[in-house]
């Protein structure tokens, strides 16, 4: 009986959502947006900002793909996010609000404009350029596009000056030797600003001489071997090694 009763409550077809309401929601996210550009013009971002985003909930329940009229607005509304981002210096929300933007109009000018100003920003010249690139065939004469390339050229030439700049003082700087023994270039030579420790070994190798003197060698104390082990000694310092049968441990005196 409770399984006859499940089934004559459920219904046949599923119930068709009301058109009338979704042009209800679209309806209250039109005024909000009106509302939205009120503040904006007034120069409070952050309020109209807050108010575009409220437009948007109200499209969440909306068909977008059937819907042309909620479909425009939402576009309208990501554009007009991305604008505000834009002016309160957000600019990795600024992108992400355009690419929404560009998902339901792929060329939409003024979303392509505020992405390319946005990825500018963030450093990513490549995708900027892309994008205004796409944006030359759609307004090929417009001023505002000219100018912001004009701005990015200007950061890409500021950009690899910096990067050969930074280079250089890789190249002059001594920390290329600090985990060096001696000197690497190809004459042996030590780099300006080397340490002294440095600067000797350079001078050592360029005279053929060893990196340590016998006197030095033979300054330091030398302990004495265990039973089984011999001790030589060259420019490199002591050397431990075991003995066999034929080399004999030597006494402290044979050495």
């Amino acid at each position: 009986w409770l399984k006859y009763w499940r089934a004559m409550d459920e219904p046949d077809e599923p119930i068709p959502e009301d058109p009338a309401s979704e042009d209800r929601l679209v309806s209250l996210s039109t005024e909000t947006k009106q509302t939205a550009n009120k503040a904006f013009c007034a120069g409070d971002y952050t309020r109209a900002l807050e108010l575009y985003r409220r437009a948007l909930t109200r499209l969440v329940e909306v068909k977008l793909d059937q819907h042309t009229e909620g479909r425009e607005l939402k576009v309208s509304l990501e554009s007009n996010c991305a604008l505000c981002y834009i002016k309160v210096q957000e600019w990795s929300k600024a992108r992400d609000a355009a690419t929404r933007c560009l998902k339901w109009h792929a060329g939409h000018s003024k979303a392509l404009h505020r992405r390319a100003m946005a990825l500018m920003e963030l450093g990513d010249f490549e995708a900027s350029l892309h994008d205004l690139q796409d944006l030359a065939a759609e307004k090929a004469d417009d001023p505002a596009t000219s100018k912001l390339r004009q701005e990015l050229q200007r950061r890409i030439a500021q950009d690899a000056a910096q990067k050969r700049k930074h280079a250089a003082r890789v190249f002059e700087s001594s920390d290329l030797y600090a985990d060096k023994d001696v000197a690497t270039t190809p004459e042996h030579a030590p780099a300006d600003g080397a340490s002294s420790w440095e600067k000797q070994f350079a001078e050592k190798i360029q005279a053929g001489k060893p990196l340590f003197e016998e006197s030095e060698v033979a300054s330091k104390p030398r302990a004495e071997p265990p039973p089984g082990w011999r001790v030589t000694v060259d420019e490199r310092g002591e050397t431990w090694t075991r003995a066999t049968v034929d080399d004999p441990v030597k006494s402290p005196e044979a050495r």
